[in-house]
Formats: C-alpha cells, structure tokens, sequence
C-alpha cells in the first residue's frame, strides 16, 4: 500500500466514489475492505499478522472493560507486542511486516484506554478492524487514539468543501514533498552514507543535513498525504509535525516531530512512571527510558539505542538551570541553528548502516576541509546531478518546505491555484521521470 503506487492513485477516487454514493451506514465496511484490499496487495505475507494483532486486542478490550485486571492488561498488550518483538528485534531473518509498529501502539493505546475507562470497548469486529488498518494512517501513522478515531469511522461523514479543498492541498504538498524534495536528496545522501570513508569530513557533514531534509520531507509528506486522503472522507487525523527544524531545545523539537508518537510515549509511559513529579532521579530515569524506547520502536540495534539515549541525553542537559537560562539568552536564529546541528548529528547515528559506521562518520566531520569543493563536485557527479542545478535546488527545496505551506494558506485564490498547478506539473514531470529510470523510493518510515 504505496501512495507512490499506480493502483493506489487509481484506486482513491474510485473509492471516494462509491463512498458517497452508497448509505452511511455502508460506509465503514467499504473502507475496511478497501483498507484492507491495499494492504493485501501490498503485503501479502503480513496480513494474517494485522488480522490476528486486531482480533488478539479485540478480545482482550471486551475483557477488560468487564473486568479491570492489571495482569489481563498485561498478558493483551504482551501478545499483541509479542509479534512486534519477533520480527524486529529477534534477529530470525524474518521480513518486517509493513506498519507493525504503528498499529502495534495504536492497539496498545487502545487497551490501555478501555482499563482506565477512558474509553469504551467497541463491541463491532468490523468496526474495531477499521479502526485498526484505516489505510491512510496504516502504514506510517500518524498513531491515532480511540476516542478520536473510532467514533469518525463510525459515523463516516460526508466531506465538507472545506475538507475537500484542505485534503487535496496536503496531498498535493505531501507529494511534492516526497517525490521533487525527499527523492531528490535520496541518491546524494546514498552515496555518501553508502561508503562514508571515501569523502571528506564536510562532504559527510553536507550529507547528514541532506539527510536531515529528507526524512523530513519524507516522512511529513507521508502523514500530510495520509491527512489529505482522511479528510476527503470526511475523517480527521491528527497533525504530525510542525516545522520541528525551527525549534530552539531538543524537547520542544520533540513536541514538533512526529508528534504522535511523544504524546505515546508521554501518556502512557513517561506519566505512568511519574513523569517529573517524583525527584530529581526518577525525572532522569524516567526521560531516559522515554528516549530509549523511541529509539528501540524505531529499530534493533545499538545505532538505534544510541540515537534515542542522545536525544534523552540532551534534553536533560538542557533542563540544568544555567544551561536554560544561556539557551534563553542567545538569539533566537542561533539557538535554532545550535539545536539543528543537534539533531543533525543524531540522525548520522540513525542513518548509518551499523554504530562502527556512525561513529567514524562524525570522527571525520573535522578533517579534510580542503577537499571539500572537489568532493561535492564529485557526489553530484556521482549521483547524475550537475553541480550548480543541484546546489540551488538544495537552497530552494529547503526553503519551500517551510515556507510553502504558509505562502499556500496566506496567498489570494488566483496566486494560490498559480502555485498549486506549478507544484502539480512539477511533481507529475519529475515522477514520470522516476518512472522512466525505475527509481523507486519507498518512504522512509515503510521501515519501521
């Protein structure tokens, strides 16, 4: 189920179709089949894992919700984990099913919504199974809660004007993103990170904020395509990032990059441990587990460890007295550069093949500046780019994925469809391009 896909393009608004012609009472069962339809196609081998994850937590919300046991609690939310621990982190060679993840903790959020009584159990299979696959968030989230979620796909609205034009915009801007920006930085980044010891410290260092525009364009553009298809059946999913890059600390970068995944982890893991309210030491413990269950949901590995105990790291060094109030003190464009680099080279640890290869990596980042032109001359090369084309595309993509959303609300109507009929002729020339080399980026969160 790729957004990127011919079928899936086809398949929408032959799907939206018949989603407004037919009763809404209908509604629901024809967006389980078709969630459903797409995940089959695209991943076969893994179904019978989501069919058996959604009955397993299925069963277990009617149980609990008779009987609040906090050991039944535990033995549903086990099982339902036990899958994601076998195929992630087991090391048996077995192929990741796609999303895993993201419905793993969507169906653990909603066990532990039906024992606090936050949330009744709902009593349809079939309902329940849509909240579970609903398509546009299956894959990649972002992770929704029940009591958002489920009663829209209950009651499945007919999309006003307003969501329709909103819905299109994001998936338009969600494209964009991902096949002119993400895809474009994709083989750059690839060579460099394909065999780090060939380059220069500032070509790695080049790399690793390319790669830092990717994942970004990648993964935001995945959720903005996934909001834009939701609203036009009138469903409303949450909104997973907002501009994360600009953020002065670590911690309010975390409160605007996949913002659905640090509300996860907050209520249901940080505030059950006590959050901050139980001493110093516990708001260390606690933070610390935090992050380093962000980095283990993210993938299996010491890489993956490392890159979430960093950022736990940080953020509790920025929560020392003196270092906020010198973060405070320092120009706001400063601290935002300061907490980019950051992040930037954190991400080396994410984006390496093995922990050997990160740290090399940014043990590098120190030397061999006077090759620099000549080593970026020879990635662009490398990678079927000129130079300057690339260069300024980098420049420009860069400012568009920031800047692009706002100008596209705030502009007048007549200068607004100017810039949506470029973005469109843009994304389909450039796709029709991919296709005539046979590139093909899945995004990046597939993975995980």
């Amino acid at each position: 189920m790729n957004f990127l896909s011919l079928i899936f393009i086809c398949a929408l608004p032959l799907i939206l179709a018949l989603y407004n012609f037919i009763p809404k009472k209908l509604r629901p069962y024809l967006l389980l089949i078709a969630s459903w339809s797409f995940y089959l196609y695209g991943s076969p081998g893994s179904f019978w894992i989501l069919l058996t994850i959604t009955l397993i937590s299925y069963v277990f919300g009617l149980i609990l919700e008779k009987k609040k046991s906090p050991l039944l609690l535990l033995a549903g939310i086990l099982l339902v984990i036990s899958f994601l621990t076998v195929y992630k982190y087991l090391g048996l060679g077995l192929a990741l099913p796609v999303g895993i993840s993201f419905y793993t903790f969507q169906t653990v959020s909603y066990l532990i919504d039906v024992y606090k009584k936050s949330f009744a159990a709902e009593k349809s299979l079939f309902k329940y199974s849509l909240f579970v696959s609903f398509f546009p968030q299956l894959v990649a989230g972002p992770i929704e809660r029940p009591g958002k979620l489920l009663p829209q796909l209950k009651e499945c609205k007919t999309a006003s004007y307003t969501q329709i034009k909103e819905g299109l915009i994001l998936i338009l801007t969600g494209y964009y993103k991902k096949i002119v920006v993400a895809d474009f930085f994709a083989p750059l980044v690839d060579k460099v990170y394909g065999d780090s010891s060939l380059w220069s410290g500032p070509v790695v260092l080049f790399a690793s904020i390319l790669f830092s525009l990717q994942i970004y364009a990648d993964f935001s553009g995945y959720s903005d395509i996934a909001r834009g298809c939701a609203k036009l059946f009138g469903i409303e999913l949450s909104i997973n990032f907002d501009h994360p890059y600009l953020s002065r600390t670590l911690r309010d970068f975390w409160k605007k990059w996949h913002i659905t995944l640090t509300r996860w982890l907050t209520d249901y893991i940080y505030i059950p441990l006590g959050g901050n309210r139980k001493g110093n030491t516990r708001l260390i413990i606690n933070t610390l587990l935090v992050f380093l269950i962000s980095g283990i949901w993210h993938g299996a590995g010491l890489k993956f460890i490392l890159w979430g105990l960093g950022h736990g790291i940080i953020v509790l060094i920025e929560d020392i007295p003196s270092v906020k109030r010198a973060i405070e003190k320092l120009p706001r464009f400063l601290a935002t550069i300061i907490n980019f680099m950051i992040v930037d080279l954190l991400w080396i640890f994410f984006r390496a093949p093995q922990t050997k290869d990160a740290l090399s990596m940014i043990g590098m980042l120190s030397k061999g500046w006077n090759k620099f032109f000549l080593q970026l001359t020879n990635v662009f090369q490398l990678s079927g780019i000129p130079e300057s084309t690339g260069i300024v595309f980098v420049i420009i993509s860069t400012c568009l994925l920031y800047l692009l959303p706002k100008f596209i609300n705030n502009s007048k109507k007549t200068h607004r469809n100017i810039i949506l009929l470029i973005m469109v002729l843009v994304t389909v020339f450039v796709r029709m391009y991919e296709i005539e080399l046979g590139i093909t980026n899945a995004f990046i969160y597939f993975r995980f």
